[in-house]
């Protein structure tokens, strides 16, 4: 039997909430978070028919349990990111034909949102918005330095930038949240894949072993070209827009800090390779810290929420919405690298 969602106690932004400096600083972390990647509760998606479980499986499923914590789909995106471009089709796809210089909180808006929309949409709100990346890839095209010519619907290329989506955040949840099992890891990947397929990917690996073997097959066809430096180095802050002393140093831990989920051989491809003592005093605590921070002060995602309601049928989604007050704008706006850049599959 289905339990009803708790009772709703108010957002992490309540204005209404304590005061103090804890309180304080926990609203002032929501603030940045949701400027950075958006608030996402938007009825069309996430409210519809009673009892639709959209597209991952709904509640009780691995990936309301992983995509819901916000912290490993934090602190595993730029890992994601930098796997995905490692490929050199999807890196010139980016390079060439996304905002990510211009505008890049839009782009970790739209990464987030993808996850979370195909993971808590309702089955027709994140088909559309599946259908919607779908019809912007359909323009992407081109032809690559090296002469090779790629579009961006490609099966093969949707299939790598699919998996190194829930692979990044796996890791991220297993690592700072609570220890996976084979078959919880397996499941995870089988309601993913159905994602992916309907994204366009041919072959997604649906467990483990599948995942494994994948990544093997596809490793010879990653490399570090003089565009993946450039955008390593966007990243980093030391290009296009060069911020301070204290930022790129933040910025390099984080980024580091995130390719410490991926294999050895992708670090080293990428020069982001630590030893394990560094890795052990100072990368992984600094993740640590980071994904208990955003934990605590942003609990339950707005989507989620909406999403139980629909699925429990046990209230509107967009009622809890109406009663949660937005938060007002951050004084200090957040560096791309601290925002949730996922990857979403598009270069928009």
């Amino acid at each position: 039997m289905s339990v009803p969602p708790a009772p709703f106690t108010g957002p992490p932004t309540d204005p209404s909430a304590a005061t103090g400096p804890f309180a304080r600083l926990k609203r002032n972390i929501a603030r940045d978070i949701e400027t950075a990647g958006g608030r996402h509760d938007e009825p069309e998606i996430y409210d519809g028919e009673p009892g639709d479980p959209g597209l991952a499986g709904g509640p009780g499923s691995m990936s309301w349990e992983i995509n819901g914590d916000l912290a490993s789909v934090v602190v595993g995106g730029t890992g994601a990111i930098l796997m995905e471009v490692l490929h050199p089709s999807v890196m010139h796809g980016v390079f060439t034909q996304s905002s990510y210089r211009t505008d890049p909180l839009r782009r970790a808006r739209s990464t987030l949102g993808y996850v979370l929309r195909t993971t808590f949409g309702s089955t027709p709100g994140a088909t559309r918005v599946i259908e919607s990346v779908k019809r912007i890839h359909s323009r992407i095209e081109g032809t690559r330095p090296d002469g090779v010519a790629y579009r961006a619907l490609d099966p093969e290329l949707i299939a790598w930038v699919h998996t190194s989506i829930p692979w990044a955040v796996m890791s991220a949840y297993e690592r700072y949240r609570r220890p996976l099992s084979i078959e919880e890891k397996d499941r995870y990947l089988r309601e993913q894949a159905v994602i992916g397929r309907m994204g366009g990917a041919d072959q997604v690996p649906e467990s483990v072993a599948e995942l494994d073997d994948y990544v093997e097959r596809m490793r010879p066809q990653m490399a570090f070209n003089e565009q993946t430096r450039s955008f390593l180095g966007f990243l980093a802050g030391t290009e296009d827009v060069v911020v301070g002393r204290r930022e790129r140093l933040d910025r390099w831990v984080a980024i580091r800090a995130s390719m410490s989920l991926m294999p050895e051989w992708a670090r080293r491809l990428t020069g982001t390779w630590q030893p394990e003592l560094v890795q052990r005093l100072w990368l992984r605590p600094s993740d640590r810290l980071k994904a208990s921070a955003i934990r605590w002060a942003y609990a339950e995602l707005p989507c989620k929420r909406m999403a139980l309601a629909r699925a429990n049928g046990v209230g509107s989604g967009a009622q809890l919405r109406a009663r949660r007050p937005r938060a007002t704008a951050s004084a200090a706006m957040p560096t791309p690298i601290s925002a949730p850049v996922a990857g979403s599959g598009t270069t928009s």
